[in-house]
């Protein structure tokens, strides 16, 4: 069997279009998916993870291998959409649904965000001041490179520092190596025989879930994909795009429930780090004085920056959309006031609570765990609208596509609603 006719064994109807890979036509519609794909490892995720590997050593690793396909076929739907319409996703709501609703799934995701954006601003802080940085320079240099990479009236320049930038997570990368893991322990991790019984196992492994699938996602590449102008002829790399992005996001995630899990089986001096609100989790800690504090430095700050400027974009576009406004990053700020005035303004609020806030860890896995239960919401309309062949003609869900997403709906929400009792029960 083949890579990828095993790809398609796995990915079921949205694998269709990778048996002919054309590399040159890849290489040109890289961004919307690599770029929402590596901001998915944001600080929230990167400490969500970090305390599974701590907590539970490598029995993390394999839930997270399963959520690959899953990423991948809910994140294929919205560049379907997209290269399909032409439309956003809050758009697409609108015309089909109405601005009540609309109003409805684009209120439900920046409820999480105003929480995800606290996170990435402490991620940054905490970051930052493994290499020394106060936290006041690191907040105001990440709003000012926050607003330069979208005022540069080019869609094409901003996706290119964008993609600059999702490379210094790689960092995450190399933690894995330099906390010398046990590799049969590793490969332990793969295990169906999970740990279930232990308290706290099943929150973290729905909170991983949250951190690896966000609502932001499906309104940031939709709108990505119009933004950037691809056609139906680009769908088939979109699709490899998206498909390599989302193999990319969950070795990363991997890389840090290893790293995390490793020092602390070998029993490593942990003391807690904390700056921005953040505890930097125990298994982490003592690889800040073994080598990891650049790579983890590294890490933290490209994760918040990348995942506040992609999150912050969602919602501009989305918003926008919703009510009609001019919404191109290849408009200039004269010709788009109320989308750059979103998109600059409401991180803000985040900014300086990650300046004051004293404990934030607790806040960023329940924002996780709740996470899932309002994903139902906009991925009900992306199933609805991707499985409508008045909205996509030949290019819509078929009917065994459209029965897979909802299990997989009804299974997160379920998993969501009964972590989400079980958090408010323990608090």
């Amino acid at each position: 069997m083949t890579a990828v006719t095993a790809a398609r064994a796995i990915l079921g109807d949205g694998a269709v279009g990778l048996r002919r890979l054309d590399l040159r036509r890849v290489l040109r519609v890289v961004g919307p998916a690599w770029i929402v794909m590596l901001a998915d490892v944001d600080a929230a995720s990167v400490v969500t993870a970090a305390q599974a590997g701590s907590r539970f050593g490598y029995a993390m690793l394999l839930p997270l291998l399963l959520l690959i396909p899953v990423l991948y076929l809910v994140q294929e739907m919205t560049a379907r959409l997209a290269i399909g319409t032409g439309l956003g996703h809050a758009e697409l709501i609108r015309r089909r649904y109405g601005l009540g609703w609309g109003v409805a799934a684009v209120g439900s995701m920046v409820a999480i965000d105003l929480l995800a954006y606290v996170a990435e601003f402490a991620g940054i802080v905490l970051g930052a001041s493994l290499v020394g940085i106060p936290a006041p320079v690191a907040v105001v240099g990440a709003f000012v490179l926050h607003a330069v990479m979208v005022l540069t009236g080019s869609y094409g320049r901003f996706e290119r520092m964008a993609l600059v930038l999702s490379f210094g997570l790689f960092a995450f990368a190399g933690l894995a190596v330099v906390s010398h893991p046990d590799a049969r322990a590793v490969l332990g991790g793969l295990s169906p025989l999970q740990p279930f019984g232990r308290a706290g196992y099943l929150d973290l492994v729905v909170a991983n879930v949250g951190a690896v699938i966000m609502p932001w996602m499906l309104f940031y590449q939709q709108a990505a994909t119009v933004d950037k102008g691809l056609e139906v002829a680009d769908l088939r790399a979109a699709r490899w795009e998206t498909l390599a992005g989302a193999i990319a996001s969950e070795l990363l995630m991997a890389a840090i429930v290893v790293a995390a899990a490793a020092v602390t089986a070998q029993g490593g001096a942990l003391r807690a780090i904390v700056a921005g609100g953040l505890a930097l989790p125990s298994g982490l800690a003592a690889l800040v004085n073994g080598g990891g504090g650049p790579l983890i430095a590294i890490g933290m700050v490209g994760s918040g920056l990348l995942a506040a400027i992609v999150i912050s974009l969602s919602s501009a576009w989305a918003w926008s959309e919703l009510f009609g406004w001019p919404h191109s990053l290849n408009l200039s700020l004269r010709r788009a006031p109320a989308f750059y005035a979103l998109y600059l303004l409401e991180i803000v609020p985040a900014a300086l609570v990650a300046l004051l806030a004293q404990n934030l860890v607790a806040v960023v896995i329940g924002a996780m765990v709740l996470n899932v239960v309002v994903l139902a919401i906009p991925l009900t309309f992306l199933i609805r609208l991707s499985s409508d062949p008045s909205v996509l003609g030949g290019l819509a869900n078929s009917r065994r596509r459209s029965v897979l997403m909802w299990a997989i709906t009804g299974g997160l929400l379920a998993l969501g609603l009964w972590s989400t009792a079980s958090v408010l029960h323990g608090a």
